[in-house]
Parts: structure tokens; sequence; C-alpha cells
């Protein structure tokens, strides 16, 4: 299955410009050292695609940040993979459209998914929280001895946590997924999903991972990636003709790019 989780990672930095979390959900917080097994490119170069493995954390190595907050400015996503995902609404009939407030009803809401990989994702009122003064950060890790280096590691430096989210990806060539709810804003031909919404699955075809309407779903992360800078100094001893070059290292800061998951 890596190559499904390769191309949901690769999806999202296409289409949101954002590095996902999978499986959507999964534990991760801001500090945590973490390494991706399915993610070597072509040249052998660690990307953050699929699946993630903890390593340890800042917490665990003693290194000393500020625990950051929230910023109480929630944003929503929603996407389905082009040409491969569609949509049918049934809604009930006894539904008045004609009010001026967008009224609330039953729905049945068909997904038609026409491609094995094919994605339909949602995250409502997604809020996030991120690491600041990474200088400071740099600064604090070299000087306990550049103890936290590991080839192909990543540090969490920030997540986004959606209030409410539904994702689906189809794991065979077709698939069909019949959802109930009753939701808030209908309007004619369209229905508007929000936290307040109650979404259950009625029955499913065909192969598909889904991570349920659920709470409090963790679904992108910010990256830093450790790079190792080494150079070299001459060192002049007790005696006047003896020399010797000393090497040395600093750990550096090199935040992870869209672009990097994107290249093969």
């Amino acid at each position: 299955m890596s190559k499904l989780q390769i191309q949901y990672s690769k999806e999202l930095a296409e289409e949101l410009g954002k590095i996902g979390v999978y499986l959507p959900g999964e534990q991760v917080n801001v500090g945590d050292i973490i390494t991706f097994p399915n993610g070597k490119s072509f040249l052998g170069k660690s990307r953050p695609v699929g699946t993630f493995k903890k390593v340890t954390s800042l917490k665990n190595l003693n290194v000393k940040y500020t625990e950051p907050s929230f910023s109480k400015k929630p944003d929503t996503y929603q996407f389905s993979s082009k040409n491969a995902v569609s949509f049918n609404f049934n809604i009930d009939s006894n539904v008045d459209l004609g009010s001026e407030k967008l009224p609330s009803g039953n729905v049945k809401i068909k997904i038609n998914f026409t491609s094995e990989g094919a994605i339909y994702f949602l995250a409502v009122d997604c809020d996030k929280k991120e690491l600041d003064d990474l200088s400071a950060l740099e600064n604090e890790i070299n000087a306990k001895g550049k103890k936290m280096l590991w080839k192909d590691t990543f540090l969490v430096t920030s997540v986004t946590v959606a209030k409410k989210a539904f994702i689906a990806q189809s794991r065979s060539k077709t698939s069909e997924l019949f959802i109930n709810g009753n939701i808030q804003g209908i309007q004619s031909g369209t229905v508007k999903i929000g936290a307040k919404t109650n979404l259950g699955i009625n029955k499913q075809q065909g192969d598909i991972f889904i991570k349920d309407w659920s709470n409090d779903v963790t679904v992108f992360m910010d990256l830093i990636r450790f790079e190792k800078e080494v150079f070299s100094e001459n060192y002049r001893g007790n005696k006047t003709t003896s020399t010797k070059e000393v090497e040395e290292s600093r750990i550096l800061f090199k935040p992870v790019l869209i672009e990097d998951l994107l290249t093969d």
C-alpha cells in the first residue's frame, strides 16, 4: 500500500500546498522527531511522504522550547481527485428551500471513485500551532553537543488539527460510498457541511480507506530536516612545529518545501 500512501501525500501537496499526516488523525506533536520509512526518492533522499515513525522528541532530549498555542484562526479545506470522484445528492423532499434562513434536513450523499488511489478530503475548522524562533532552537540543539542528529530525520515544527474531518481514498479501481447526513445549510442542489453536521456511512462498495467523520483529526504538519555542516580548522599544539586539522560540525535546519514532496 506504500504506492497509495505516496499518492495521498503528493496530492495533498499539489492541491492544498500542505504536508499531509498519514494516516490522517495519527498522533503527532510539535517537537516530535520522525522518519518516513517509505519516503526514499529515486536518488535515495528521504522525503516526508506516506506513513511516519516517531524516533524521539525534543522533550525527551531535554531541549528547551516554548510550547505553542493554537492560532484561533480556523480554515476549512476540501478537495477531491480530478476526474476521479463524483457526487450525487438526494435531499429530503420535505425541506423548505424557499425560506430565507438556510434550512436543515436529511441528505443522502453518494460518492463515486473511478480510479485506484482517488481521494475525497474534507477537514473543517482546521487550527494550527507552530514553534516560533527556530534560530534560537537551532542554537539550543548545537549547544547540547549536537547529539540530536540522525540520518533522514525530521523535526515537526507545526501541526494542524481539524475540528471535524472526513477523508476517504479508494484502494480499488472503482468504489462507492453511501452517506447519510443531517445538514444545516441546504441550498437548491447543494449542501454545506460544517462542524455541526451529522454524517454517517450507510454502505460502501469496493475497497476504501476511510477516516470516518471524526473530532480533532490531525491533518497537516510542517517539518524541518536536520543537516550536518562539517568544516575543519588548523590546530597548533604545544610544539610550534606540530599542527593538526580538527574537524568541527554544526547542525543546520532546512525547511521542507512542498516541491520536496513532488520530486521523484
